[in-house]
């Protein structure tokens, strides 16, 4: 048990080694969730969110949707440029939750990506590279992540980005719960320069230069038995947050998601300290 507990917190060390060398140099975040099968919670109670195995898309959510609060990674509500500072954080506070079991963490081959790559090329190396369930899925959200609608400001500061997804999965007719954390470093290049001459400036335009990148991908399984052994110490801990509203939270509005005033209540309810 020793053994098994020492490399798993090993192999959480490395992920996050893993995670931080693919920040570094990073401008900005573009930031997504998805939740993928059946969220069958049943019981508004606090404590049989956690104890109950049917409602664990829900205890899950709460944890990262807390782990994200105790981080300071935000999505919903601050600049990407800020997330940069905050998101190894968060991915490192979800790794080292108890009750969720690191499974695996994998880095692709290197992949090329040709000058003037388009959104639907990129979407299609993202799903032939990807082994997991839902790939097509989850490489369509990373192509609509992609920060091809910038306007020239942000263009000249904001080239060096990672497109974050936080995947949540309860298949039908389980109550086995997943979470996949999905990054992929990528450079943003821009083919216009406003005019220095009177007149109006031109829309930049945004697109993928010739670069090399990887995906980064961590497998983590919710224990039952974890939340059903801490199930108190959890509820005096930590607030409950829903699938849909931790998806919305995670959820970069500039990339389709929700206007951060809408979620503002969120991250200030129920405040409660829990330490991973």
């Amino acid at each position: 048990m020793l053994l098994i507990k020492s490399v798993l917190v090993l192999c959480s060390a490395v992920a996050v080694l893993a995670q931080r060398h693919a920040y570094a140099g990073a401008d900005a975040v573009a930031s997504a969730a998805l939740f993928f099968g059946k969220d069958t919670t049943e019981s508004l109670d606090p404590l049989k969110i956690f104890k109950d195995p049917i409602n664990h898309a829900t205890a899950a959510s709460s944890v990262l949707a807390f782990s994200a609060e105790l981080a300071g990674f935000k999505p919903s509500e601050k600049s990407a440029a800020s997330l940069t500072d905050t998101l190894p954080e968060f991915m490192k506070k979800v790794t080292s939750f108890p009750g969720f079991i690191l499974v695996s963490s994998s880095e692709s081959a290197p992949v090329h990506l040709k000058d003037h790559t388009t959104a639907e090329e990129f979407e299609n190396m993202i799903r032939n590279l990807l082994e997991v369930d839902h790939s097509g899925k989850i490489a369509l959200k990373l192509a609509e992540l992609l920060p091809l609608d910038l306007d020239y400001e942000e263009a000249t500061r904001l080239k060096n980005w990672i497109l974050n997804l936080v995947v949540l999965d309860k298949p039908k007719g389980s109550d086995k719960v997943s979470i996949q954390l999905v990054y992929v470093p990528l450079s943003i290049a821009f083919d216009k320069e406003p005019k220095t001459c009177s007149g109006p400036t031109p829309t930049p335009e945004a697109y993928i230069p010739e670069q090399t990148t990887k995906i980064l991908l961590s497998k983590l399984d919710v224990d039952p038995s974890f939340l059903a052994a801490h199930a108190e110490s959890l509820v005096d801990r930590l607030p409950i947050v829903d699938v849909e509203r931790t998806i919305a939270l995670l959820t970069s509005p500039a990339r389709n998601g929700p206007e951060p005033e809408d979620l503002l209540f969120l991250w200030g309810s129920q405040q409660k300290v829990f330490s991973f």
